[in-house]
């Protein structure tokens, strides 16, 4: 009775999907281990699915029908299976493949089976080989040939900017007050859900966080290496991979220190990593060596900051608001601050700082800083002599005229308790601090 029940199930579902338009399924690629089969499937799936010329029978139902048909456990080897399988589920073709892994390279095979004559579609085979821990660009350059020989079209063409991610006008509502995470999605590095989420605690896998360093390296030119270990894509990201994957990745090998000076904290940690983590901390990309422990799992809102720390926004960058409209009036609105400390006598440097009468450091935070290369290119701040010189505090800056300026150099500006409870509550609003929009106007 239930076996009947689901066949009819699944019939149902198939003609819902066939009204749509060409049917497609894409079955586990077979080999060792079984988990990049899976993987492999799944990231051809999301990425045809981003096509408008193709219905993707979702896996779900694919998985049924093997049930179904007791094939679960060998998977598609055979044109024939594919056949059968394809009839229950409504499918017109059903991508099927086999990979085979040696040390990190990898070769994955796919094939196209027309579901009416259980055949190999002719001249729909393809295949991709390459580096294991490149597998996911692999798998990009896959999905678009498998989608020009379905389609005739090239994948990025049929859907070039309809990314399945939350409108970045929208707000993310878990993360509404997150200038990093705000930015990164915004970047395309990472991605919320349709819904307005981003999930800031969830935990990363090996499999999310080799896409996002994919992403994230395609839109940099590195002088360092992409390299991660996706052979076991579902377990759990920790920080400590995570952290020398990305500085393996920003840093050519001739900037790492093959003896760094240890403390407590490195000798802790594998000495294979200890260069690694050494070097972050030294870049500013981590804050101490106790973010990266191998026991701690890596969260989406740690890598989110992370990757805003590799890559931090230019000081001009509008970095589009994801808070509801109707906190767009008033102090939220504030884009940068503006320091008028003409005539007294301060002068440009590197480390200008805000001090407020009582000593409290008001900028920069000694918890946010941004790394050495962002300090050489675009500095803490901006001096100039006319507010129209600099775009760095944006189109509505916060205004706060100095009570003195201190020191030696001329480089420490002392502001009033009021002002900087006022400079704080506008940062809680907007987070323009976190993203060093500075300028100071001197003479």
């Amino acid at each position: 009775m239930w076996r009947t029940f689901w066949f009819l199930c699944l019939l149902f579902c198939a003609g819902a999907a066939r009204a749509a338009g060409e049917v497609i399924a894409v079955s586990d690629f077979v080999g060792k281990p079984a988990e990049i089969g899976q993987e492999i499937a799944e990231t051809l799936g999301t990425d045809l699915a981003k096509s408008d010329r193709i219905t993707l029978v979702e896996r779900s139902q694919l998985g049924q029908a093997l049930r179904e048909l007791r094939l679960q456990h060998a998977g598609l080897t055979e044109p024939a299976q594919a056949k059968r399988v394809g009839k229950l589920i409504g499918a017109d073709a059903i991508i099927v493949g086999s990979f085979y892994v040696r040390g990190n390279q990898i070769v994955v095979n796919a094939r196209v089976v027309d579901v009416r004559t259980g055949r190999v579609m002719a001249g729909r085979a393809e295949n991709v080989q390459g580096k294991l821990s490149d597998l996911y660009h692999l798998l990009g350059d896959l999905a678009n040939r498998l989608h020009l020989r379905l389609t005739g079209a090239e994948l990025a063409t049929s859907e070039p900017t309809a990314l399945k991610t939350a409108p970045l006008g929208k707000a993310l509502v878990d993360v509404s007050d997150d200038p990093d995470v705000l930015y990164v999605v915004q970047q395309g590095w990472m991605q919320g859900t349709p819904d307005g989420y981003f999930h800031p605690d969830k935990p990363v896998t090996v499999g999310d966080f080799a896409r996002v360093l994919s992403r994230f390296a395609a839109s940099r030119r590195w002088e360092g290496r992409l390299e991660l270990d996706a052979s076991r894509p579902g377990d759990l990201m920790n920080t400590l991979r995570a952290v020398v994957a990305l500085t393996r990745l920003t840093l050519p090998p001739e900037r790492f220190t093959p003896s760094p000076a240890l403390d407590d904290t490195l000798l802790q940690l594998p000495p294979w990593a200890r260069p690694y983590v050494y070097q972050a901390r030294q870049q500013g990309y981590i804050r101490s060596p106790q973010e990266a422990s191998p026991q701690q799992v890596l969260k989406r809102r740690q890598l989110a900051i992370w990757l805003a720390r590799l890559a931090p926004p230019p000081p001009t960058l509008q970095i589009a608001s994801l808070q509801p409209a109707a906190a767009a009036k008033g102090a939220s609105a504030h884009t940068g601050m503006v320091i008028d400390a003409r005539g007294l006598g301060m002068r440009s440097c590197m480390s200008p700082v805000i001090l407020d009468t009582s000593g409290r450091q008001i900028y920069p935070d000694p918890n946010h800083l941004p790394t050495v290369d962002y300090i050489q290119e675009y500095g803490i701040a901006d001096f100039v002599k006319m507010e129209q010189q600099s775009q760095r505090a944006g189109d509505n800056p916060l205004y706060v005229r100095p009570l003195r300026v201190q020191g030696a150099a001329k480089d420490t500006v002392i502001i009033s308790t009021s002002d900087a409870a006022r400079v704080l509550e506008v940062e809680r609003q907007s987070g323009f601090l976190k993203r060093w929009r500075v300028v100071f106007l001197v003479d």
